[in-house]
């Protein structure tokens, strides 16, 4: 009756876990192993990381034929990415696509052009521009002026145009754009799918190469395409692929390790039950807890399969001939509840991280481990038919015990390995920690310098060092970044950064634009003076009678939004430099080649406005890796701490909790000196290595010193250890593998500490004689 209890209630804990996971959603967003965001400034970096323009920019290239070919397929594929309707915006340069972004400005350009203010509509000064405008008329460059000059007399497009002449373009080849080697058309484009939408980002991709082989047609031609978007599918691809590939290739070294010491196929499928529970429940957990499952998470429960095959291992190899099942669970089980309890609280540390990504490896671990250690304890014995024996009827290996009493006499071992991994440690100081995000990519390294090429080839932006201004509303904002160009002005004259960008220099705010409307003058009042400035200029009469139609017309319109702007040139620039923090808007200015940081900081402090303020984005994140490794390491501590309680209410003995703790934390200190040595900046990916680490040394440290009476249960305790040992390394070295720089680091780590964790385990074991 109670085996048949628990069964039901296993079944229906599997069942209910099984919808859980069946329904939940699953990503590949890299971005949930950033640190959740202290400061407004990293909360703005984290976001533009996630959903930024930046994020949505795909730069493209097209290679592989002379350069009419070239230019003919860029326009092909840029026509036909902008009828797909997945782009808000595509440029390669073309006439038309100028035309259209002209077209444009030339409406707006009376709100819009940094020229206009009251003197640009007096006497003398339309007398100028009128015979500025006949002087360009008779020069090669008058084809534009005498299409506009009618309604533009005073050169305002030119004017707006000009002030943006500083920002970097592709040279034109064939009409369209090319790098400077003259081997790659180029175009840009931004997707309507957010950066984080990793499925609409992948289709946007699918079918961005599908035109591209309409486009090309029989031609070798080749597309080359780079941006965030791209980066991050290829991601989810490879951290999805290597999910798989890990779950299966650890499943079955575990499998082959258990089939050799068990010889028992059946036994081995039931030794896969604990996996498969805690994996079913650690999901389960994930899902329930965070509403989404990571790729990576998946990947990381390759830890599991080793860590949960290694509590049926400490059953079935534990057990004596002729004994029932559950008397071994029953006389094994204080030791192997110690186990269990110390890796679900050990992973307290990665469950309260400031990673979300961390976080659900930390709930994984708890909820799995825990899982697997219920069902090793109760289900097994409930379902392993009395007649299936364990390894137990077999006589282990005598080495195995002979080598590990001979391990105590390296017992010296443990504190030299201590003291020297410690002084290791102090000694390398401040390079012995990683704080650059990007060793968290899996992008190759040939990726990286791809899209580098294609971005300076276009100019794309590549920022480091920009000022954030934040207001209540968007014109306050604006009016704020007008406010804080002299200042930036000033900068540039002085030699402290090269130039800026600035939102307000796209769209000028509301109340810039009433002011240069109220620089035009009345109709009746700027014809008068039209007509003096005109006297004796060879221009027929009423030729100017379209400018001052659109000079009324501008005078009384509403001011320019954004939205006018959304499909040109302009709106895409727009987007990129304006965000939000916090939820109120914020404005983004890059500084390009700031010389003197010091100078700018002091500049921009001394405007003492706490709503402007200078960032160094390289600084600014290396300072977030930096703030949460000092939170790890506080919480790798109460991992250490909560473990030590669980040990000490285990064994109520300091003595044997110092046995238990100390070899672990050599195998750990061990293990970061090595990887030091190596030259491996450590991360926060080896901080939770290291504590997974602890978690399963601990298992080394308890079993290696329980009191074990007798020969053959002493041999048969050190086989269990042997062969629990042996997964883990299986599991863990599977892991380092990974194409994955998050899952090969654990991985790496763990096989090494684990290793380490074993040797000294059994150096330092001196159990109480019989």
């Amino acid at each position: 009756m109670r085996r048949a209890l628990i069964v039901a209630l296993w079944l229906a804990g599997a069942v209910a876990c099984g919808v859980i996971v069946a329904r939940a959603p699953y990503t590949g967003d890299l971005t949930a192993f950033l640190p959740r965001a202290a400061t407004p400034a990293q909360e703005m970096l984290v976001a533009q990381l996630r959903e930024g323009v930046a994020a949505r920019l795909l730069l493209i290239g097209i290679e592989g034929a002379d350069e009419s070919a070239l230019a003919d397929t860029s326009r092909s594929l840029a026509r036909r990415l902008r009828a797909s309707g997945d782009f808000a915006y595509v440029a390669n340069g073309e006439a038309a696509l100028a035309a259209h972004d002209q077209a444009v400005l030339f409406e707006q350009r009376y709100l819009l052009s940094p020229a206009v203010d009251p003197a640009r509509f007096s006497e003398p000064a339309l007398r100028a521009a009128l015979e500025r405008a006949l002087e360009l008329l008779a020069s090669p460059a008058g084809v534009l002026a005498r299409t506009t000059l009618a309604r533009d007399p005073t050169g305002e497009l030119f004017a707006l145009l000009a002030a943006h002449a500083d920002r970097p373009q592709p040279p034109l080849r064939e009409g369209v754009w090319f790098d400077p080697g003259r081997r790659r058309a180029l175009l840009m484009a931004e997707t309507r799918a957010a950066g984080f939408d990793f499925d609409a980002q992948a289709g946007v991709l699918a079918r961005l190469a599908a035109a591209f082989e309409a486009a090309r047609g029989d031609t070798s031609l080749r597309l080359l395409v780079t941006g965030p978007a791209v980066f991050a599918v290829e991601s989810r691809r490879t951290v999805e692929r290597d999910a798989r590939r890990l779950a299966l290739v650890a499943a079955l070294g575990v499998a082959a390790v258990l089939y050799a010491a068990y010889r028992r196929a059946a036994l081995v499928a039931f030794a896969a039950l604990p996996v498969a529970t805690g994996m079913l429940a650690g999901v389960a957990a994930v899902a329930a807890g965070f509403g989404t499952v990571h790729g990576i998470t998946l990947g990381f429960g390759a830890t599991l399969i080793g860590e949960a095959a290694d509590y049926s291992t400490y059953l079935f190899a534990q057990r004596a001939p002729s004994e029932a099942l559950a008397a071994t669970a029953a006389r094994v089980w204080p030791t192997l509840r110690l186990a269990v309890l110390t890796t679900v609280f050990g992973s307290l540390a990665m469950l309260l991280s400031g990673f979300p990504g961390l976080a659900q490896l930390g709930l994984l671990t708890f909820a799995g481990a825990l899982a697997a250690g219920l069902t090793t304890r109760y289900l097994l014995p409930a379902l392993v038919p009395a007649r299936w024996s364990g390894a137990g009827d077999r006589a282990p290996p005598v080495t195995l015990d002979a080598l590990a009493i001979r391990a105590r006499r390296l017992a010296w071992l443990v504190p030299a390995a201590l003291a020297l991994a410690t002084a290791v440690l102090a000694l390398r100081g401040g390079e012995l920690w990683e704080r650059d995000l990007e060793r968290l990519s899996p992008v190759a390294a040939e990726a990286k310098a791809l899209d580098q090429s294609l971005r300076e080839a276009l100019g794309a932006p590549d920022v480091r060092h920009l000022v954030v201004v934040q207001a209540p509303t968007r014109e306050a904002l604006l009016q704020r970044l007008e406010a804080l160009e002299p200042t930036l002005r000033a900068l540039v004259e002085r030699g402290v950064m090269r130039g800026f960008d600035t939102p307000a220099r796209y769209l000028p705010s509301a109340a810039t634009q009433r002011a240069r409307q109220a620089a035009i003058p009345p109709a009746d009042e700027l014809a008068r003076r039209l007509a003096a400035a005109t006297r004796g200029l060879p221009f027929r009469a009423g030729l100017f009678a379209p400018f001052l139609a659109d000079a009324e017309r501008a005078r009384n319109a509403a001011p320019v939004t954004a939205a006018e702007l959304d499909d040109t040139a302009w709106g895409l620039a727009l987007r990129a430099l304006v965000t939000e923090i916090g939820g109120r808007p914020a404005g983004l200015v890059p500084l390009a080649a700031v010389a003197d940081p010091a100078a700018l900081a002091a500049a921009i402090g001394a405007l003492a406005d706490p709503a402007v303020v200078a960032l160094d984005l390289k600084a600014e994140a290396e300072a977030l890796v930096s703030g949460y490794r000092d939170e790890s390491l506080a919480l790798w501590a109460i991992g250490l701490a909560a473990i030590a309680l669980v040990l000490a209410a285990g064994l109520r003995d300091a003595r044997a909790v110092a046995r238990v703790i100390v070899p672990v934390l050599a195998a750990i200190a061990s293990a970061a000196a090595v990887l030091a040595l190596a030259g491996v900046r450590l991360s926060l990916l080896h901080l939770v290595a290291l504590l997974l680490v602890l978690g399963i040394g601990t298992n080394y440290s308890l079993f290696f010193g329980r009191f074990v009476p007798g020969d053959a249960a002493r041999r048969r305790n050190a086989y269990a250890v042997a062969v629990a040992a042996a997964t883990t390394l299986v599991a863990f070295g599977v892991l380092a593998t990974s194409a994955t720089p998050i899952l090969r680091a654990i991985g790496a780590t763990v096989a090494l500490g684990a290793a380490l964790s074993l040797v000294f385990a059994a150096a330092w074991a001196q159990p109480p004689a019989e």
